[in-house]
């Protein structure tokens, strides 16, 4: 069940990155970016217009992490922690960001609808795989 959840989030994460490159304002104006924007006044102020060249290289990265994920979801048991950890860390660097002071501009309400989608992908990865956390030792030691 873990390949197919990390399949199916690098799937998703090539659609969002073809989103981010075709027609972002999908995400930046979605309804779960200005409910979290009502929620926190976190700044909304996320165009693609302002800096075409900056929206298209985080379509790019988000499209090379999507890849990954298909890569590892075929690469066995051992990829797991690795994708667990670097979903945890981008969900838990993007809500310390949204927790700076409001005066220094870094936080915004698609940061933090992406660092909810990283929390939630995290916790249904271990849920699915409580070994991703590294307290289950797997394969063989090596001499």
């Amino acid at each position: 069940m873990a390949e197919a959840l990390i399949r199916y989030k690098g799937i998703a994460d090539i659609i969002v990155a073809v989103i981010l490159a075709v027609k972002p304002s999908i995400i930046y104006e979605s309804f779960a970016a200005q409910t979290l924007h009502s929620l926190t006044c976190l700044q909304h102020n996320s165009d693609a217009s302002i800096a075409p060249g900056f929206n298209q290289s985080i379509a790019c990265m988000v499209a090379a992490v999507g890849v990954g994920h298909i890569v590892a979801s075929r690469s066995g048991p051992a990829a797991r922690p690795t994708v667990f950890a670097m979903n945890l860390t981008w969900a838990i660097l993007g809500c310390c960001t949204c927790a700076t002071p409001k005066t220094w501009g870094l936080g915004s309400a698609t940061l933090l609808m992406t660092s909810c989608s990283h929390t939630l992908f995290s916790l249904a990865l271990f849920w699915t795989d409580p070994g991703v956390w590294g307290s289950q030792k797997q394969g063989k030691k090596r001499r």
